[in-house]
């Protein structure tokens, strides 16, 4: 009972630290380039692998998906900030669920151990 209910209190932290974490850098600190990615670069990457395919041993260009560089960079820039969205959505539904699980197998195994010692008195 009491490994459970360390397991379970650790579980807890882990979940509330994860919560008070993605909380703070969402709205006390936000940051938006907290994991900047140049948009050029993938870019220019991207162009590169676009133009250059290989069908039957010959380079074949096969021209870009963007019409203009500042289409390319329009689109990874808002590429950019849903991942980053959703990396914060995945970090609050991690927290939520680590909190929301652990808290009452923590409160049981505290009560049935409460239990156990009334009944040993």
């Amino acid at each position: 009972m009491y490994l459970v209910a360390l397991i379970s209190v650790v579980v807890f932290i882990i979940g509330a630290v994860n919560l008070i974490d993605t909380t703070l850098k969402t709205w006390v600190f936000p940051t938006d380039n907290w994991e900047w990615e140049d948009p050029v670069w993938q870019c220019n990457n991207s162009a590169l692998l676009v133009e250059e395919v290989i069908a039957d041993g010959k380079v074949v260009s096969s021209g870009s998906q963007w019409e203009t560089m500042e289409e390319c960079i329009d689109y990874y820039d808002e590429r950019n900030v849903k991942n980053r969205a959703n990396q914060r959505n995945r970090d609050f539904a991690f927290g939520v669920s680590m909190t929301v699980v652990s808290l009452p197998i923590w409160l049981l195994h505290m009560w049935f151990i409460k239990q156990d010692k009334k009944k040993k008195k």
